[in-house]
């Protein structure tokens, strides 16, 4: 038995860590997903509204 507290702890971490797998992590492998494709509504949606944006950004420097 050691008599240094230092050397208890350091034991019983080495004791510990040989107990246990160390950290190491079997590789979970992951399936890669394609993200979905935007739909055409989507898409002329939002090409309205920047339209629309742009329009009145235009307008009101114009009048202004």
């Amino acid at each position: 038995m050691a008599d240094d507290p230092e050397r208890l702890v350091t034991d019983a971490l080495r004791a510990q860590a040989t107990s246990t797998n160390a950290g190491f992590v079997a590789p979970v492998p992951i399936a890669d997903e394609a993200p979905a494709p935007m739909s055409a509504w989507w898409v002329l949606g939002l090409a309205l509204l920047l339209g629309l944006a742009a329009g009145t950004v235009a307008a009101v420097i114009t009048l202004s």
